[in-house]
């Protein structure tokens, strides 16, 4: 046994603890994030669900600049890339913390935060599949993205001290939630910049991966188009759920920070695992089934967020449905690995790869800018449940394309060689 784990520790790869070091770090910022901001629209600005829809348009039209700036930083190695915008992301979430309740600043940091985190996005797949080689891919995202969840943890738990535990951002009270104190924003966004700055650091300690520095500034080729559509349709399901999900919970059921850091926690211990048998069970079944497999749940998260209020089992039975739907839609987030993974087999050359996730993310983005503006004009006249019926229907046309995906059987051979 012993000799056994020095042998695995010897083939460990020389960099991977340190960029697991900085995965977890970057996921802490995005987990104090995401369990904040919606919450922090509401008590600082008091948005309505239509300007909550139009303010995903500043937020992803980073995003939309992707490929573009991808394209621009093309001289720089990956792994100073990825450094780059970690250190991006810090500025953008002190602004936020420093901003006050001046709104024009508060777009001009979201913006900051969107760059910073859209730019690390691509570059942060293509450097875990380079990491896990040519039949590892999944496993290896799978691994990554269970330490992103252990980060995303630490983010969340963070949240549910500063708002849980001190400051009067507690409990609900009457259909309320009780008034939070600025200071409880502003702390656990600077403390999420530290933590995107430790990122930075040890993404710029790594050597040995992500080292070319000449890249193509640019991938568009026609042998790509189904990945393409298939970024289309994620860009839509992803704003759907992450915007309007989200906002259901704060102002249809009333839920404080705390109760997203709560969750945020189920779904993360429950995620550790699950991210590493999922990536086992791509390697294993293929990208096809997985993708077709996610289509029809997200159907049934469509159906929870849509008809909980409706079912006529009570105010609790309610809550109870939405927040498992809310745990159930983050676990799914982890499915689209294989849009990756696909994109990964099917690259003509190893420098299309990172080129080509970029403009993947340039594409949902485009879409992810729409679709929250629509949404809440869609909200606004005939109520949140008609947001996830037409997310229902954009599930059923994620499903149909997914069922072409297709593999080279060059690539199935060579993994079932080296499996």
């Amino acid at each position: 046994m012993i000799r056994r784990f020095h042998r695995r520790l010897k083939a460990i790869h020389p960099d991977l603890p340190k960029y697991l070091v900085a995965i977890l770090l970057i996921s802490v910022c995005s987990g104090v994030f995401e369990n904040t901001y919606n919450n922090y629209l509401f008590a600082q600005f008091k948005v309505s669900p239509t300007v909550r829809g139009n303010l995903e348009f500043i937020r992803e039209f980073p995003g939309l600049l992707n490929a573009p700036l991808m394209g621009a930083l093309s001289w720089m190695p990956e792994t100073h890339l990825a450094g780059f915008s970690a250190w991006v992301t810090a500025i953008g979430m002190v602004g936020l913390g420093l901003k006050g309740s001046n709104w024009w600043l508060m777009l001009l940091c979201t913006i900051f935060w969107g760059v910073g985190s859209h730019l690390i996005m691509p570059v942060r797949s293509s450097l875990t599949m380079e990491l896990g080689g040519q039949t590892k891919r999944a496993r290896r995202l799978g691994q990554v993205g269970a330490v992103g969840i252990i980060g995303s943890i630490i983010g969340a738990v963070i949240v549910w001290i500063v708002f849980q535990k001190f400051g009067q951002g507690g409990p609900v009270e009457e259909g309320m939630i009780r008034p939070i104190d600025e200071w409880q924003f502003d702390l656990t966004f600077y403390i999420a910049a530290i933590a995107c700055v430790g990122a930075g650091i040890f993404f710029h300690l790594l050597k040995t991966i992500g080292a070319h520095e000449k890249r193509p500034s640019f991938v568009l080729k026609r042998k790509y188009w189904l990945y393409y559509v298939l970024n289309v349709l994620f860009g839509a399901r992803k704003q759907a759920f992450l915007t309007f999900g989200r906002w259901v919970i704060v102002t249809v059921y009333r839920q404080p920070p705390s109760a997203f850091a709560k969750l945020a926690i189920i779904a993360s211990l429950i995620g550790i695992p699950f991210n590493q048998f999922l990536g086992h069970m791509v390697d294993r079944f293929g990208e096809r089934k997985i993708m077709l497999t996610n289509a029809v749940l997200l159907v049934i998260v469509c159906l929870g967020y849509g008809t909980a209020e409706h079912l006529g089992l009570g105010p609790k039975a309610a809550l109870l449905i939405v927040f498992v739907t809310y745990v159930m839609d983050q676990l799914l987030f982890a499915l689209e690995m294989a849009r990756d993974t696909y994109m990964s087999k099917i690259a003509e050359t190893k420098d299309d790869l990172t080129a080509s996730l970029s403009v993947g993310v340039t594409i949902n983005h485009l879409v992810a800018m729409t679709v929250p503006s629509l949404g809440g004009l869609l909200w606004a006249k005939y109520g949140y449940e008609w947001v996830f019926v037409a997310a229902a229907v954009n599930s059923v046309i994620m499903g149909i394309f997914a069922a072409m995906v297709r593999v080279p059987r060059s690539v199935d051979l060579r993994e079932e060689v080296h499996a």
